[in-house]
């Protein structure tokens, strides 16, 4: 072979791109003039397609790295030695490539330039860079924070470093901590969530946090503290989850402060019980909780007779009086587990949680009916305040809220039909239960 077809063998077979292009500074164009094959093969697709790419290269280009191709370029053409840069471009098939383009002035013509370039994929390795620089900059965050964990996938092992300040200032290891995860503190509410995380991140190669209550978390007991954990995965060379690594942090002060925003938002400021929204979500959960285990609940809709009449003759601010009259009743009734909430303006609804049976629902109700009609006696208001109650059961008379809202409300309308003051369980044969 002679040395001029052993240079062009070379080139033609070289991993990557030898290429010369002319730029027009002009017209502000850029052509390939000549593309070895290996720039195909690198590139993965068909002559036309990547000739079509470089002939529209800055289209391709991704348009926060536009600048640096451009200033790229102005190095190249400056004439002062190589330049070399690094750019993404989306590449014949779809997918994002970094090239690294190494180029210097070849021959220029007027407006007219030839640079020569080697192009380099150099994804793979700016895949890597940024991902150590991802994991370098969560360690630091770790240095600074309370309590850091690593997890050893492989060994099920975890240790816990605490900060100079705290009483375990000493590493704690856990042999075997996915199985003492019940064992760690964690409130029982929390466990399958927190569990959840770490397992996850095991197996697919993610970022998670999670808030949860914890006596201690080495199970040292004690009361209960808000914490917050942010974790992430450490992927191996082999590209599997080697490590789960996370900082624990002390948000107790700042979690209760939320929490009690977030009452405030969810309670009739006039009442105190749960607005709409709150008190339709939580009887949600509760009544999937019915159908799910061996329980019974009662959903029971109260409505304030004749209530625009009291407001008409004895003006809002009684009015007022009367639904925090009521409000208080039905809070002194219901307690616990039980949800109370004001759903409209003289109408109240109340989920009794885990109640015996249907009974026990109805003598509740007689109760809270009869409280209301002597609420104000001695008052100018005696005798005009009364509730009409209707009463659904769950899961006997639906497993869902709309279910059992819908026919809490046709007990109520039977009720109201029927000469209000007084409550009726619902009964799809319309049979009288009502007092």
């Amino acid at each position: 072979m002679e040395h001029r077809e052993f240079i062009d063998s070379i080139v033609e077979n070289f991993i990557g791109g030898i290429c010369a292009f002319e730029v027009d500074v002009q017209k502000k164009s850029i052509k390939p003039v000549y593309l070895n094959n290996g720039l195909y093969r690198m590139m993965g697709g068909s002559k036309d397609s990547v000739d079509q790419l470089f002939s529209n290269i800055r289209l391709s280009i991704i348009p926060d790295d536009i600048q640096i191709f451009e200033q790229g370029l102005k190095d190249i053409l400056a004439d002062d030695g190589a330049a070399e840069f690094e750019f993404r471009i989306v590449n014949v098939d779809g997918g994002l490539l970094w090239l690294r383009v190494h180029g210097n002035l070849y021959s220029r013509e007027g407006s007219k330039n030839i640079i020569s370039t080697v192009i380099l994929d150099c994804t793979e390795e700016k895949t890597i860079e940024e991902e150590l620089k991802r994991q370098s900059n969560y360690m630091h965050l770790l240095m600074d924070t309370d309590i850091t964990f690593d997890f050893n996938c492989r060994t099920d092992a975890c240790v816990f470093r605490f900060a100079e300040s705290d009483a375990h200032a000493r590493d704690t290891v856990i042999q075997g901590f996915i199985a003492h995860i019940p064992e760690s503190g964690i409130h029982e509410e929390d466990i399958k969530a927190f569990s959840k995380m770490i397992t996850s991140a095991m197996y697919h190669a993610h970022r998670d946090s999670i808030e949860f209550r914890s006596t201690g978390l080495l199970g040292e007991g004690g009361e209960y503290r808000w914490y917050k954990a942010d974790i992430v995965s450490v992927v191996g060379k082999e590209g599997y989850v080697s490590h789960v690594i996370g900082h624990i942090v002390d948000i107790h002060d700042e979690k209760l402060k939320e929490i009690e925003l977030q009452l405030k938002a969810d309670h009739d400021g006039l009442t105190g019980l749960m607005n709409k929204t709150a008190t339709e979500t939580l009887i949600s959960k509760l009544t999937e909780e019915c159908d799910m285990i061996d329980k019974q609940g009662a959903l029971i809709i109260l409505d304030a007779d004749n209530f625009k009449n009291v407001n008409d003759t004895f003006g809002h601010s009684n009015g007022d009086r009367v639904l925090q009259a009521i409000g208080e009743i039905i809070r002194n009734n219901f307690k616990g587990m039980d949800v109370a909430g004001r759903v409209g303006g003289d109408e109240f609804m109340v989920f009794a949680n885990n109640i015996v049976n249907s009974i026990n629902a109805c003598r509740l109700a007689e109760n809270v009916e009869n409280q209301v009609m002597h609420a104000f006696d001695g008052d100018p208001m005696e005798g005009m305040i009364s509730m009409s109650i209707g009463i659904a059961m769950c899961p006997a008379h639906g497993g869902d809220f709309e279910t059992l809202y819908k026919h809490a409300d046709e007990a109520l309308y039977y009720t109201k039909e029927h000469g209000k003051a007084g409550w009726h369980l619902y009964d799809p044969d319309d049979a009288v239960k009502g007092g």
